[in-house]
Parts: C-alpha cells; sequence; structure tokens
C-alpha cells in the first residue's frame, strides 16, 4: 500500500503530515516532537528546527528536534534557524566542534534527512510518496537541495517538491483557478515574508512552481527577534542584566526562554507571569505591555510598511488588494493578536485564513500527495488503450479532457467494451496519460545515436517509440480487471463502463455486464490522476 506524507521544513519548526483516509494529519515522531498551543485548544505537533553536535573520541554525534532543546550549553554545539543558510541571506561559516567543522547547509541536510527517516520509520510503507515544501522565491535551488542531498537515501520513496504558497493554500483548504490571485503572510521566528502570487496555468508553470510571484518583500524580523525584545525588557523591569558578560550571557538566555513562552501564551490570554532568575515573584506581563513594546520599538510599524509595500506593488500590477481571493496566514509570529489586527485593517474578513498557521503548509503538501490540487479541474488528457479490431495494433479512446472540473457526480465519459478473443475471461483497463509532464519532443523523425567508441549515427523514430514517449501507463503495476463469466464473444459488447473523477482526484469506474444484467464494478477507484 502507497503511504503520503508532506514535510515542511521551517525556521523554528519542521512538520511532518500523513494523508489518511482522506484527510491529512501530522505524524507522532515520540523523542524528537513537541506539542504547541498556537490557538486556545488547538494542539500542534512539531519537530523543532534543532540539531546539537557533539565530539567525542575523533567522532561527531547528532541529536535533533526535542532532543537538541536539552543539550547542556557548554558540552554541545546547536544549530538552529538553519534554512537562512539555504537562501543565502546570511554567510554560512562552518563551525568547529572537535577535529570537524561542520556548515550551517550542512547541519541542515543531516536534520532534514534525520526527520524524513523517522517518518519513513512511522508510517511503516514500502512504498512511500513524499511531497516536500520549497520557497517560491528561491524555488529551483531549494528543489535541487531536497532532491539530490536530502532525498538521496531515500531509494523506496518518491520525492517530489511544490512551493510553500501552493501547500499552504491547499492546507487551508483553498481551491482556485488559474490567474487568480493570493497572498500568503509568513511571519515565522526568522524572517516575515510576504507575497502575493498569482496561480499558473498547468501548462505555464510546467515542473516548476504553481504560482508565480506578483510582488513580495521579506524583511529579518520573526519570532526570535520578539522574543529578545520581551526578554531585554524584562531584565530591565526586574533590575537590569549583570554587568559580567558572562552573568549576563547565562542571564539572559534563560530570560530568553521564558519570554519565548510568554509570547506565544499572550496570544490568547490577557497576561501572563514570567519567572525571572534571581528575583522572588514572577514578573507579571499584560498583554497592553507587550503590544506597546512592539509599537515603541517599531515591530508593528515593520511588519505593516512590509505589507503595504507588497499590495502597492501588487496593485500596480493590476491586482488590488480587494481583488485577492485569499490571505493565508503562516508561522507562529503570526498568532500575535495585535499582528492580526494590522491584517484585518487591510483584507476583509472573509479572505482571512489564520486558524492553522503552524501545520497548514505540511498538511497542504500531504494533501497534494493524496490527490488534492490547487486547481479544481484535471490539468492532463487520460485515455484508455484498446485494440483496434481490424488492424490489430493498440489505439487510445479518451476518458478525461484536460479542463474537466471535478469530482463529477454524472459520468465524464460512457463506453462499452468488447472481448477481443472468444472465451476470454478478463478484460482490463489500462489507463494511459498523454502528453504527460516528463516527454519532450515527441515530434522528431530522427535522433542521435552514440556508440561506447564514441561514434554516432541517426536513425529513424517509429511510430511506437513517439507513442511510448508521449505517454504514461498509469496503472501498469495495478490493473484493473473485468471478470466475465459466462466468457465473453469476440467483437460482441460485454461491459458497459462509467469513468466518474471524485473528491480525491481518482478515475473511478462502474462497470455493468450486458450479459449478466448486473453491476459489477460501483465507482471502483482506478488511478489517481496526476
Amino acid at each position: 500500500m502507497t503511504e503520503r506524507i508532506g514535510i515542511d521544513f521551517g525556521t523554528a519548526n519542521t512538520v511532518v503530515a500523513r494523508w489518511d483516509a482522506g484527510r491529512a494529519e501530522p505524524v507522532a515522531l515520540p523523542g524528537y516532537d513537541v506539542l504547541r498551543e498556537p490557538v486556545p485548544g488547538l494542539l500542534q505537533r512539531v519537530v523543532p528546527s534543532v540539531i546539537g553536535y557533539r565530539a567525542a573520541n575523533g567522532r561527531l554525534s547528532s541529536v535533533l528536534g526535542a532532543g537538541a532543546l536539552t543539550l547542556p550549553p557548554d558540552g554541545a554545539t546547536v544549530f538552529r534557524s538553519m534554512k537562512s543558510h539555504l537562501s543565502g541571506r546570511v554567510a554560512d561559516v562552518p563551525r568547529r566542534i572537535g577535529e570537524h567543522r561542520v556548515s550551517g547547509r550542512e547541519a541542515a541536510t543531516e536534520f532534514l534527512r534525520g526527520v524524513t527517516a523517522l517518518a519513513v520509520l512511522a508510517v511503516g510503507a514500502d512504498d512511500l510518496e513524499i511531497v516536500a515544501t520549497a520557497p517560491v522565491e528561491t524555488f529551483d535551488s531549494y528543489r535541487d537541495w531536497l532532491v539530490s542531498e536530502v532525498g538521496a537515501d531515500l531509494p523506496q520513496a518518491r520525492l517530489r517538491v511544490v512551493d510553500e504558497a501552493t501547500a499552504a493554500a491547499v492546507g487551508y483548504g483553498g481551491r482556485m483557478s488559474p490567474g487568480d490571485a493570493f497572498c500568503v503572510f509568513d511571519f515565522g521566528a526568522g524572517t516575515l515574508d510576504v507575497s502575493v502570487v498569482r496561480v499558473r496555468d498547468p501548462d505555464e508553470a510546467g515542473g516548476g512552481a504553481g504560482v508565480r510571484v506578483i510582488a513580495k518583500a521579506g524583511v529579518d524580523l520573526g519570532g526570535n527577534h520578539v522574543d529578545a525584545l520581551l526578554a531585554r525588557h524584562l531584565l530591565e523591569r526586574s533590575g537590569g542584566a549583570p554587568r559580567d558578560p558572562v552573568h549576563h550571557n547565562q542571564l539572559f538566555a534563560a530570560v530568553l526562554r521564558e519570554a519565548e513562552t510568554a509570547k506565544v501564551s499572550l496570544s490568547h490570554t490577557e497576561s501572563t507571569t514570567v519567572a525571572v532568575p534571581g528575583v522572588a515573584r514572577p514578573v507579571r506581563v499584560g498583554r497592553d505591555e507587550f503590544e506597546r513594546l512592539l509599537r515603541q520599538e517599531d515591530v508593528l510599524g515593520r511588519v505593516n510598511r512590509t505589507l503595504r509595500r507588497v499590495l502597492d506593488a501588487a496593485a500596480g500590477r493590476g491586482y488590488p488588494a480587494g481583488d485577492l481571493a485569499r490571505v493565508f496566514l503562516v508561522g507562529g509570529t503570526s498568532l500575535i493578536p495585535a499582528v492580526q489586527e494590522l491584517l484585518k485593517l487591510q483584507f476583509e474578513p472573509g479572505v482571512l485564513h489564520l486558524d492553522r498557521p503552524l501545520e497548514a503548509v505540511a498538511v497542504g503538501a500531504a494533501g497534494i500527495a493524496g490527490g488534492r490540487e490547487l486547481h479544481d479541474h484535471i490539468q492532463h488528457d487520460y485515455a484508455i488503450r484498446h485494440v483496434d479490431q481490424s488492424s490489430g495494433v493498440y489505439r487510445f479512446e479518451p476518458l478525461v479532457a484536460a479542463g474537466t472540473p471535478y469530482p463529477t457526480e454524472e459520468p465524464v465519459r460512457s463506453l462499452t467494451i468488447r472481448g477481443v478473443r472468444s472465451g476470454q475471461r478478463r478484460l482490463g483497463l489500462a489507463v494511459y496519460e498523454l502528453a504527460h509532464a516528463t516527454a519532450r519532443d515527441g515530434g522528431a523523425d530522427l535522433e542521435i545515436v552514440f556508440d561506447r567508441d564514441g561514434g554516432a549515427r541517426a536513425v529513424g523514430v517509429t511510430d511506437r517509440q513517439r507513442q511510448e514517449r508521449s505517454t504514461l501507463w498509469l496503472n501498469e503495476d495495478s490493473p484493473t480487471f473485468l471478470e466475465a463469466d459466462p466468457p465473453a464473444e469476440a467483437g460482441a459488447d460485454r461491459f458497459l463502463l462509467e469513468f466518474r473523477i471524485d473528491s480525491q482526484k481518482r478515475l473511478t469506474v462502474s462497470a455493468f455486464d450486458l450479459e449478466r444484467k448486473t453491476w459489477l464494478l460501483d465507482r471502483r477507484p482506478v488511478v489517481r490522476l496526476a
């Protein structure tokens, strides 16, 4: 059985989701993940994007996720915010760990390889399809990294890469048509990225991102920055930080962890208390005080200016804010109520989606692995192969045309099939994708073939070769057979077939036995359309 999972590698959190029974759910990775409550009553399972290294006896060992958070600071080297080293926004200077040197990119690769391997073990499947996500603006470089470095050790899995904007939209349940524009407000731990993107036509998208950027702006401002400001504020309220640098850093690190917890709490409560080392009584912080700090430190101002810069640029290109189909909030920092209030001033309430910021991208990736798409129509042509009785060669009978909306209650195609020979008991259904995405030039008459000695010759391309290169047999490994009892007669109509497409983008078949006057199959899934 094929298992399908989605993976979102984030600056602060990495989420793994699994597609099961028509829905996506986070995958439990005990010992490596944690439960977080971004909104009251909603627990979301995440793996902290952290990996720690220790060197002993000339060897390097690593611990990732929640385990790395418990490593003593004086006995390990911990990498955080590793995603920034893949984008090239920061210098990736290798860090010395004993006799070894590890770069941020290498740490990111080992971390995500480890998370992926844990996910594969957790689902326990021999056949696995993984959809990983990459930023829109650096899609090609991220995709190359994911495929060549992270996915190199996954021979039992098929790895597909989609852009984060598309995954977020699918994770929130968005369905749009080519040409529609939407906004992704991604306020994570390390950065704020605001994008207005347009849904690309399938032919335009090809093998790249499913959306095209209309306007985008980013700023190095995130939850980590907010935590630092709040920690500094708490130290000042409690009497100030010590002057001794070593003591100062130790105290600040402790308060920083408390500040992050307080920030999360203030997202859904009016006040909270913070334990400051060396202070007898906990310090109480109200949401009004926290929001005042955000205004004084120009955090909210920077967020608003970044958002306005993107919306103004999009409007100048013909996509004003009022025409955007959806606005999707991603990242834990977008949960701060004052941040959400800024967004509510710019958009109508009905277009804002903000209830699953931590898991939307991974859930969307898992949904895409399970057959859900941003588009609500089929993107390729599909046909059933049959034998031409007069010539004896294979022919294709169209089943589904590109652009067909789904799901379909009425059949997209009805046809009858006949026995090829008398006495035939099994009739198979071979479904093909026509001009599939991996096809190149199917119309060439000649091609050059090189031999092992470096010579070359031109050879003709046969009709059969051309056909094979422009089609993809989708159910070759799991064909659907109809059992004819009594056996079929050559050339006589035997089964009436009705084809439909369900909500999971699966082609289904209902089969009526014309001889026995009974239904043999009722909307049996045949293959998932790509």
